[in-house]
Parts: structure tokens; C-alpha cells; sequence
């Protein structure tokens, strides 16, 4: 079993040409290369901006080729929960954003990335409990007179008919606008086109400060110093204490998939009957799909505090086991964990702190919204772009945050509590 994500070897780095050096100076410095940077950057260079990527690792190490492949409309809070908290013309507002995201990745993924297996087949939500199979009936009415966004409820017997080779739900919510990517050929593909727009993408490098003096800013790295007319950070999950008041407003939080080996096309379809991507409803959810090489790639929150990869890998499997029986006794090749940010009001962000740009908190909707949101980041700063809705509502600190999140087991056991009871 190989501890690295299958995306690793189902899409390898390519050759990007040779590694660029530090300058001395940049217009935009983006601190982060993963899906927001990058789109950023490449949104910059096209407009002829002099942009420099900064990536602490090596580009897309974290969770843009860490997570699930996912490509998803809405948030991680539901949309009857988004129009009590903002009111119906805000809430919509941003909906529909969350669907521009969708379609800016669709559109993207047919222009510059026909190989990275972007499909639109539907995102199924599956009710864990029978009162969850209501929940969704009643987000699905929200969406169509809100939103006018049309879903479709799945009765529990057309459910494992037509949709699933388990009974373990109850019914479902099929949004046919939700898809899958393999989420690493899109990164590389966003990657490759920021390069050729003539962006700089710079590896092995970390910002250890960040000040503004006398209208610029000067950041210093381990590799020497850098002057920027302005700054991106797009470092999301995966925020250190440079910039300690947008490390407070983040919490990383773990999440861990497998990949078993090849099933082949036939219990490939038993178990997954269309080419869903698929969650459930509970607070400490599954998510699984089927690879293009029919493997099963499973992932969910196994733990909120450290826990070592095999672990991992053996709690997802019983779980996967448990609703699949017949992957009993199959082999797992891959195991893997990647961040997901979460925020106070489980809805992303994006906007300026004491000068600096940001987007950040995707509550694990990141292909869609981090790609979207850091073009629309590198819009801002060419000209074009306000941010709005994204920029409008207050960015809340998290309380008694201020770098490691010590407060995650007991949030773990207070969701596990609710599952429990639910």
C-alpha cells in the first residue's frame, strides 16, 4: 500500500521547463501554489502583470492534488441554513457565484485541460438517517424557488436500484451541475498555463515575514528578500504564521481517502450504478467515487486530532467495507490525507487585510471555488474585480485560535456525539 495519492501517479508532474529563480523584486507576490495561486498568477500574466508564485514545498503538494476530485456547486453550510443567516438576495448571490465557480472550472478543464477527466455526471447526497432524506426534500425546495436551481430527491428503492449497490441510506439528492476531475491533471494544467502566460513559479521557498513600508511590500524568504506592489496569500489550509490574523480565521482540518486496486468495469458498476460523485449527510461524512480505472476512491473525516496514515487507511477501509461488503478482503494501493479549511461561518472568503489580497476557506468545495476564486483575486488586483459577494461579509476569527487548532478532538467527539444521535 503506497502512502502518496493515487493522483501522484495517475497524472505525474510534467516538464515545466526549468526551476525559476527568486527576483529581487515582482508586482504580485502570491504566497501559495496550489489551485488559488496558480489561477491567480495565471490570471495576472495574462494581463500582462509581472507575477511570482511562492511555494514553500513544490507546487500543488497540498490539497489541490490531495482531495477528492470533487467539482461542486454550494458550500459546506446548506442553503436553507445560507438564506436564514443572510437572506434570500445575498444568499443567492453568492449560490450562484459557488455555480460560476463550477462552470469557470468546466470551461477551463475544455479549453486548456481536454485530459484531466472533468465530467459533469451528477453529485449525489445521500441521507444517513431517514430524517436526513427530509432535510434534503426541503433543501431541494429551497433551491428551486430561491436559487432556481433544480435538483432532484431520490426515493430510497430507486436509490439502490438505479444509483447504489448498498442499502444503507435513505434515499438521496441528486445536483446534476456537481462532477468529478481528476484534480492533479487539473492542477498542472492551471500550472502549465500560468507558465506560458508568462508567470514565475518558484519552489522551495518560504516567506518567514511579510512588511509594507513606503507603499510596497518587502517579504523575506529563505532564499533572500523580495520587493511586491502587492501580495497574494493563497495559502488556505495550509496558512503558517506569516500573516497571524488570517491564520486565526482558518482551521485545518484533516481528511483522509484510499484508493483500492483496479475492481473492473462490472462490480465497478454494481457498487456505483452512473458515474456519480457521492457524500452523505453525516457531520463526519463519507465521499467515494469510481476512478477512470475503476478503482474505488473513498475518503472521509476518520479522526479531528494527529493519526498515523495506516490507521487512517484501516478505519476508512471497515467504513467502506461496512457499506460495500463486496470490497471485503480488496486490496487498498493507495492512502493518503490532505487539509480542508474550515471557517466560523463554513463559507469562503476573499478580500483585503492590511493591504494584503486574500482568498482562503473552502470548506472542502476548493476545485471549484479556489480555481474560481483566484482568478477572480488576480482580477482585482489588474482592475476588473471587486469581489463581491466574497468580500462583503465579515471574515470571523476563530476563538481562542491563534496557530495550532487544540480544540479539534473535542470538536471531533462533539460531531461524532451528533452523528450518533442523529
Amino acid at each position: 500500500m503506497k502512502d502518496r495519492p493515487y493522483w501522484w501517479d495517475s497524472a505525474p508532474r510534467p516538464d515545466l521547463g526549468p526551476p525559476a529563480d527568486l527576483p529581487a523584486r515582482t508586482d504580485v507576490a502570491v504566497i501559495g501554489g496550489g489551485y488559488t495561486g496558480v489561477s491567480a498568477a495565471r490570471t495576472l500574466a495574462q494581463a500582462g502583470i509581472d507575477v511570482t508564485v511562492l511555494e514553500r514545498a513544490t507546487l500543488g503538494a497540498g490539497a489541490s492534488t490531495r482531495n477528492g476530485g470533487f467539482v461542486l456547486p454550494g458550500f459546506k453550510r446548506g442553503v436553507g441554513a445560507l438564506v436564514q443567516r443572510l437572506g434570500a438576495v445575498a444568499a443567492r448571490e453568492l449560490y450562484d457565484a459557488s455555480c460560476a465557480a463550477v462552470r469557470f472550472v468546466a470551461e477551463f478543464a475544455a479549453a486548456e485541460a481536454p485530459d484531466c477527466d472533468y465530467h459533469q455526471s451528477g453529485h449525489l447526497i445521500l441521507a444517513a438517517r431517514p430524517a436526513h432524506y427530509a432535510a434534503l426534500g426541503r433543501e431541494r425546495d429551497v433551491l428551486a424557488k430561491v436559487f432556481q436551481h433544480d435538483t432532484e430527491l431520490v426515493a430510497p428503492d430507486r436509490l439502490h436500484k438505479e444509483e447504489l449497490g448498498t442499502e444503507a441510506y435513505y434515499g438521496a439528492l441528486l445536483d446534476p451541475l456537481g462532477g468529478g476531475v481528476n484534480p492533479a491533471k487539473l492542477f498542472w494544467a492551471l500550472a502549465a498555463a500560468a507558465k506560458r502566460a508568462g508567470a514565475r513559479l518558484v519552489e522551495s521557498v518560504e516567506v518567514q515575514h511579510v512588511r509594507r513600508a513606503s507603499g510596497v511590500f518587502m517579504l523575506r524568504t529563505n532564499r533572500g528578500d523580495l520587493m511586491a506592489r502587492d501580495v497574494i496569500v493563497a495559502t488556505n489550509g495550509y496558512s503558517g504564521p506569516v500573516v497571524p490574523a488570517l491564520r486565526r480565521r482558518i482551521v485545518p482540518v484533516g481528511s483522509y481517502l484510499i484508493a483500492t486496486a483496479p475492481l473492473g468495469p462490472s462490480v465497478a458498476r454494481a457498487l456505483l450504478r452512473r458515474d456519480r460523485v457521492v457524500s452523505d449527510t453525516r457531520h463526519l461524512l463519507s465521499y467515494f467515487r469510481i476512478s477512470t480505472d475503476t478503482r474505488m476512491l473513498f475518503g472521509g473525516r476518520v479522526a479531528f486530532g494527529p493519526v498515523r496514515g495506516f490507521d487512517g487507511a484501516k478505519r476508512l477501509t471497515e467504513t467502506m467495507c461496512a457499506l460495500f461488503p463486496r470490497l471485503l478482503g480488496t486490496d487498498i494501493d493507495y492512502h493518503w490525507s490532505g487539509t480542508v479549511a474550515m471557517t466560523m461561518d463554513q463559507l469562503p472568503h476573499a478580500g483585503v487585510r492590511d493591504g494584503l489580497h486574500y482568498a482562503m476557506g473552502y470548506n472542502g468545495h476548493g476545485v471549484a471555488l479556489a480555481t474560481y476564486l483566484g482568478a477572480r483575486v488576480g482580477q482585482a488586483l489588474a482592475g476588473g474585480d471587486d469581489l463581491r459577494p466574497f468580500a462583503d461579509r465579515p471574515f470571523q476569527a476563530v476563538p481562542m485560535h491563534f496557530g495550532h487548532p487544540w480544540f479539534l478532538p473535542l470538536v471531533g467527539a462533539y460531531y461524532r456525539l451528533k452523528d450518533a444521535l442523529r
